[in-house]
């Protein structure tokens, strides 16, 4: 790397940790231009912003349609609700004895379940020899982003703590399609930053040396996404 090349790369990154949101850029000390190139690392950075995406350009259903591929191409089983989905919800668990459930989501969305349902709550937790037990987890989503096939648990009470969507061996996600964006940054303003965030792209699944893929390693070895109109 010639030096030339290297003082660019330097200016640019601490260009980019000057910018604070929005655009805007906050420089505490001026940084030197690169020899020889012409440019500044503002113009850099400058133009950097300019390239960067805030919001996407999918909208409706070919908004929907993206996140469907996507999903589907990570292996993810998909469905469509309308309103209610408690009778997908019910044909999707019906052979589990046991579910478990974050204590805010909508009672109603089990009524088709002849099963027990356990609701994990704070001061209620319960344990990991207890979430291994269960057939499988219900909760609703923070977020989806359709770009990248991502669902984005928040820790919220319909989400509710992380250790329930990674023990059992089966997710059944219900995403709002109000809550569907087409890309990262998109959802990155609507979650909040102190949240206990988990990103999920299809199920648990691993490869070895040879690609030998094997699910439900680290998660769910099954993963159920609701589309969820209205």
């Amino acid at each position: 790397m010639t030096d030339n090349a290297r003082e660019e790369i330097l200016a640019r990154i601490g260009e980019a940790l000057g910018r604070r949101g929005g655009g805007e850029y906050v420089s505490s000390s001026p940084v030197t231009p690169a020899r020889g190139t012409g440019s500044t690392a503002n113009a850099a950075a400058t133009a950097a912003e300019s390239g960067y995406h805030h919001e996407g350009t999918h909208t409706g259903e070919g908004l929907i349609d993206l996140l469907i591929d996507r999903l589907v191409d990570y292996k993810a089983n998909v469905h469509r609700a309308d309103g209610d989905p408690s009778e997908t919800i019910a044909e999707l668990i019906g052979g589990h004895s046991s579910v478990v459930v974050p204590r805010g989501l909508d009672e109603t969305w089990l009524r088709g379940f002849s099963g027990e349902v356990r609701v994990d709550a704070p001061g209620e937790e319960l344990s990991v020899d207890d979430l291994d037990g269960q057939g499988g987890v219900v909760t609703a989503s923070a977020v989806a982003i359709a770009q990248t096939g991502t669902i984005v648990l928040d820790g919220s009470d319909e989400c509710g703590r992380r250790a329930i969507t990674l023990v059992p061996d089966h997710h059944v996600c219900i995403v709002r399609t109000g809550d569907i964006v087409d890309i990262v940054p998109e959802a990155i303003a609507r979650l909040d930053a102190h949240a206990p965030l988990t990103f999920i792209s299809g199920p648990s699944a691993t490869s070895d040396i040879e690609l030998s893929r094997v699910e439900g390693v680290h998660g769910p070895r099954t993963l159920d996404v609701i589309i969820l109109n209205g």
